[in-house]
């Protein structure tokens, strides 16, 4: 009996000890909610917000989280890349703006002049192709201002809005010898028809980087020219969120900011 009673005593020692060990591991990890049943409540909180369209109040909450790792921060990044895209396409937004064409303005002189890309201004006006511009006309538009991060050892390019994290898009394939990190800009937005045709806002997009003739572009397989390469539904949103001129940083070691 006394050796039975043992026996039992060192299960239940090394099931607690196990399980000490299970926890500490898990929340080094950042909250493995599969294995450690915690989300922090301002997760919880920022969704029931989303919920009840309170969409400023849940981006505050989930801008702190999206800074941290494991599944908490990748979470927070989720949820604020629906947000915030959800905001930038609204065509009735509160940082959307209205310009009056005057006589002389040609669309792609106006839409650069207006530091936006075609696709955003064509997506706020609800337009199905370029128009031919008349004085007096007036058309929605969004200044673009954002940062891209290609984060290579992470796989992910993320847009930001100053310090604030917009959205995430996975690289699916890449082609990169550099080897270290690099600041550059978009040079160009190129598509398979004319930039004066108006086919174009609605054309695949490739921006090229002005950094050693990079790209970012939609996977095709394997990767024709150096560069970096999304889904095409990502790679064209990030081409409508981007200029020429928008601020690029390449990042290729492991654990460095943008």
């Amino acid at each position: 009996m006394k050796s039975i009673s043992l026996t039992s005593s060192a299960k239940v020692f090394f099931s607690l000890l196990a399980a000490a060990f299970c926890a500490r591991g898990v929340l080094a990890d950042g909250e493995n909610y599969s294995l450690w049943p915690r989300r922090p409540e301002a997760l919880a909180e920022a969704r029931r917000l989303m919920d009840r369209g309170s969409l400023p109040k849940a981006l505050e909450l989930l801008q702190p989280l999206a800074e941290q790792g494991g599944v908490v921060g990748k979470e927070a990044k989720e949820l604020i890349g629906r947000l915030r895209i959800r905001q930038l396409l609204d065509p009735n937004g509160p940082d959307v703006k209205k310009y009056t064409v005057r006589k002389g303005d040609y669309w792609i002189r106006m839409v650069r002049k207006l530091g936006c890309s075609q696709a955003m201004v064509v997506h706020l006006n609800g337009l199905m192709d370029i128009p031919a511009l008349h004085a007096g006309d007036v058309f929605k538009y969004r200044p673009l201002d954002f940062h891209v991060v290609v984060n290579v050892p992470e796989k992910e390019i993320c847009l930001y809005d100053g310090t604030d994290f917009v959205k995430g898009y996975p690289i699916l394939s890449m082609k990169d010898g550099g080897k270290k990190s690099v600041e550059t800009t978009v040079k160009d937005e190129q598509a398979p028809v004319s930039i004066y045709s108006r086919q174009f806002p609605s054309a695949d997009k490739t921006l090229v980087l002005a950094a050693g003739g990079y790209v970012i572009d939609a996977a095709r397989g394997t990767p024709r020219s150096p560069g970096f390469y999304l889904s095409r539904q990502d790679c064209n949103e990030l081409a409508m969120l981007t200029r020429p001129g928008t601020k690029v940083t390449i990042l290729r070691g492991k654990g460095e900011e943008p």
